[in-house]
């Protein structure tokens, strides 16, 4: 009976309504394939930049912090979603992408004051090209004088010679 009544609805629905699943993958997948040829064409950039009050939990997972003035005892969390990076086929199915990762602290007028190349290092491997990957990055500047600064992350790519500086400027307090 209910086999009846599945035959006899799906004979009321109209031509264009009707399933059409493998139709659907195939736009999806030459939709997913004209994305992945835009964001080739792109330079390596970052979006959602932004302090955080704590580490993201993925991907758009991330609580923006109110403002950027910290207590010297207060970590800097920054999130950001890098975008037009490269990814280096491993002749196996499988993908590899991330970025290493320099940071610079420059100081109200600009001046240098601390850095450090290779400052952290994210790789991921994959079976698909991935395209949504963040980075959560921290950093503790306990003992620091009071005052304006800016930090500057410099994203190398590690699938190609490119790279990017995402930066924040930041005010810490003097208690």
């Amino acid at each position: 009976m209910l086999r009846l009544l599945l035959s006899a609805a799906l004979l009321a629905l109209p031509l264009g309504v009707l399933p059409a699943t493998a139709q659907d993958l195939a736009a999806y997948d030459r939709a997913e394939a004209a994305a992945i040829a835009a964001w080739d064409q792109m330079p390596l950039t970052a979006r959602s930049v932004t302090f955080v009050t704590r580490e993201a939990e993925g991907f758009g997972l991330y609580d923006p912090r109110a403002s950027a003035v910290f207590a010297p005892s207060e970590p800097l969390i920054l999130y950001a979603e890098p975008m037009g990076f490269g990814w280096r086929g491993n002749g196996d199915g499988t993908w590899t992408f991330g970025f290493s990762i320099d940071v610079v602290l420059r100081d109200g007028a600009g001046a240098i004051v601390a850095s450090q190349p290779a400052f952290q290092r994210q790789e991921l491997t994959s079976r698909a090209r991935n395209r949504e990957f963040y980075l959560t990055l921290t950093l503790n500047l306990r003992g620091a004088p009071a005052g304006d600064y800016r930090v500057e992350y410099v994203l190398h790519d590690l699938a190609s010679d490119d790279t990017a500086t995402i930066a924040l400027p930041f005010t810490l307090t003097g208690s």
